[in-house]
């Protein structure tokens, strides 16, 4: 038989939270994160509380899907991107936003046909080693963006590694601002964990946290 686990969601609460988020940082716009199904608890349970969001931010289609059915006009972004050329069509259809994180989905960008183009945000490895360009390279991938047709604002974007232990987040910080200085465009790097610790540093909050 199945555990007799029960998770019990308090929209209320799910809005307390993001409003905690928001006066952590009153200058930026927060995207709500509800990548894997709200992180299990079901996107359709936490939208209500968390609809006071700027945008929302997930990983699938399907998931984009959902959020735009249940009503949901604002932005909503894809963290890891598109995994196949034909997702931009999607991309299109939905209006979404989405990350660029390695030399393929670039050239899936170069070879789309579009007429609306697309708004991206270039993701930085700046010391999580998952997903994103090594700072090296950050500012090649932005110009092979910038000179498309099919891309329009290029956003910039990394992640905390160590938001919330002891090494800490400067180095990623100083890799972050060394590699897109004087790049046009919004900046998103601050997670939870560094928006709670470092919130009231303005080098941290920027124009979105997550």
């Amino acid at each position: 038989m199945p555990r007799p686990i029960l998770a019990t969601i308090h929209p209320a609460a799910v809005h307390h939270n993001l409003e905690r988020a928001r006066r952590a940082a009153p200058d930026a716009r927060v995207w709500a994160v509800v990548k894997a199904n709200a992180y299990g608890h079901g996107i359709e349970r936490v939208f209500e509380g968390l609809r006071a969001a700027d945008g929302f931010a997930l990983l699938d289609l399907a998931e984009a899907e959902r959020v735009r059915a249940l009503g949901w006009r604002g932005p909503i972004l894809l963290l890891e991107g598109v995994f196949e050329p034909r997702d931009l069509e999607l991309c299109s259809r939905l209006g979404l936003w989405h990350a660029v994180h390695c030399d393929a989905q670039i050239d899936w960008l170069a070879a789309h046909k579009t007429q609306v183009p697309h708004r991206v945000f270039l993701k930085m490895n700046s010391g999580m080693n998952r997903l994103g360009f090594t700072p090296e390279r950050y500012r090649s991938a932005w110009a092979r963006l910038n000179a498309l047709p099919q891309v329009d604002e290029i956003s910039c974007m990394t992640h905390f590694s160590d938001a919330d232990g002891p090494r800490g987040i400067a180095h990623q910080v100083q890799a972050f601002q060394t590699a897109t200085q004087d790049l046009p465009g919004e900046r998103c790097i601050a997670n939870s964990a560094a928006l709670l610790r470092h919130g009231g540093d303005a080098q941290v909050r920027l124009d979105w946290v997550r």
